[in-house]
């Protein structure tokens, strides 16, 4: 193990020890021992791995700091590998000299307004396990190509512009849980452009990524650009900010849901959604399942989705506790979406709108729509509304006024140009307007229980 103070570093905050720690790199075994101190940095240190070997550095149980007063990564991890994960894809030099490069029990400071804390590119299995990047323009940045790459256990926490972010990368395999990600303000995770196939988000604390002064901000982004993005997973984490000017908490924007350009084959389950503009918002996005969330604080949608094809929203509860207080819409707008399936979810409005819907569950120019098995209470007027809809089912719900909320109008109100709309064996509150109102050659109500 390759101690940095034996090769000249002091780790006082002052003494610039950049030259000692690339003579370790460059003379050293390959396992980086960082003891307890501050160390300055005032240039990347790049670790060209087909040259230094197998490589980790390890700080003293997360007391090692790097202040990085450069521009810059403070830790460029640089590997060759350019072909897939497959055994049968892996030059030998890459097995023994290139894999699995660690940084773990470190923390980065960024003291530069361009000061990165690790760059990744062309490596396979790399991990970063309890590291602290903070006060970063980027706290993980993957940038060419990566394989196989996990962080665990990871604090990324109120860095200048992005915590983990994937930029125009060609990354397959990317494992991100157990991570505190907050305080980011364009965002926590962000995938723009590249190719990404299996990234799992799984048991992370993903909160407050968004500014008041930024547009767009969001807690998770993933951005196809001209590249493609799909197959992942978002599973059993907190994502929570404030409202922001345009933010959302989960963002996936695609170019064309019938193209190879759209965000797809994603699993959004078992999370605690909220506080946000709009909680989930899709665009262009294919093969989207959201099953068994609990979503709050919409305060404009809790779900926006638009030109979107095959998408799943079944067991998710949108609700408040008694405790909660102000004003938050809460409505789910889909405009232009095909093939969309809505079962078994709990809709229950108890603040007031801060933006005027003409129902809880709007639909605009949307296609191939069941709905089955809902409950929509005290709704936005209407339960649901449809404008210029074709083929939609509606069955098993029950929809009507509650609590606190005076202004229910109908279950369900269609316009003249929908077509093929069928509503059935639902338990529905006759408001101002009626229970079910579909103009002639909409579509057909029937067995239906009303009450008055």
């Amino acid at each position: 193990m390759a101690n940095v103070k034996n090769f000249g570093a002091v780790g006082d905050g002052k003494t610039d020890d950049t030259a000692a720690f690339e003579h370790a790199i460059r003379m050293g075994d390959g396992l980086l021992e960082v003891p307890r101190g501050d160390y300055v940095l005032t240039r990347p240190l790049v670790v060209a791995l087909d040259r230094v070997g197998r490589f980790s550095i390890v700080g003293s149980g997360g007391q090692a700091r790097l202040l990085m007063r450069g521009a810059g990564p403070a830790l460029h991890l640089v590997g060759t590998h350019n072909r897939t994960s497959a055994p049968s894809d892996f030059r030998e030099e890459v097995w023994q000299r290139e894999r699995f490069p660690t940084v773990s029990d470190i923390e980065i400071v960024g003291e530069h307004p361009e000061a990165d804390g690790v760059r990744i590119e062309g490596t396979m299995q790399s991990t970063l396990v309890h590291v602290l990047i903070r006060r970063c323009r980027y706290g993980v940045h993957f940038v060419k190509r990566a394989r196989n790459v996990i962080l665990a256990g990871c604090h990324i926490y109120h860095n200048r512009r992005i915590g983990v972010y994937l930029e125009h990368v060609n990354l397959h395999q990317i494992n991100i849980y157990g991570c505190h990600i907050s305080y980011n303000p364009e965002g926590g995770i962000v995938v723009r452009g590249g190719e990404v196939r299996n990234i799992q988000i799984c048991g992370n604390d993903i909160e407050y990524n968004h500014d008041e002064k930024i547009e767009g901000s969001a807690d998770v982004l993933f951005d196809v650009g001209q590249g493609t993005i799909r197959e992942g997973t978002i599973i059993g984490n907190t994502i929570q900010a404030r409202e922001s000017p345009g933010g959302a908490n989960l963002r996936f924007l695609g170019r064309g849901a019938g193209s190879a350009h759209a965000v797809g084959a994603l699993t959004i389950s078992g999370n605690l959604l909220g506080s946000q503009e709009t909680v989930l918002h899709l665009v262009a996005s294919r093969g989207i399942a959201i099953s068994g969330n609990s979503i709050y604080s919409g305060y404009k949608y809790a779900l926006r989705a638009q030109e979107c094809i095959n998408i799943v929203f079944s067991g998710n509860s949108l609700d408040y506790n008694s405790d909660y207080k102000g004003e938050s819409t809460d409505g789910m707008l889909w405009e232009r979406c095909q093939q969309i399936t809505l079962h078994g979810n709990v809709h229950v409005h108890t603040l007031p709108a801060k933006l005027e819907l003409p129902g809880s569950w709007v639909f605009r120019e949307c296609q191939d729509v069941t709905i089955a098995g809902c409950q929509i209470l005290a709704p936005r007027g209407r339960g649901i509304y449809l404008e210029r809809c074709e083929r939609v089912l509606i069955s098993g719900c029950r929809i009507g006024p509650g609590q606190g909320l005076g202004n229910y109008l109908s279950a369900l109100w269609a316009d003249e140009r929908s077509r093929a709309v069928y509503v059935t064996q639902n338990v529905v509150s006759k408001g101002k307007e009626g229970d079910v109102i579909l103009p002639s050659g909409s579509g057909q109500s029937a067995h239906n229980l009303v009450l008055g």
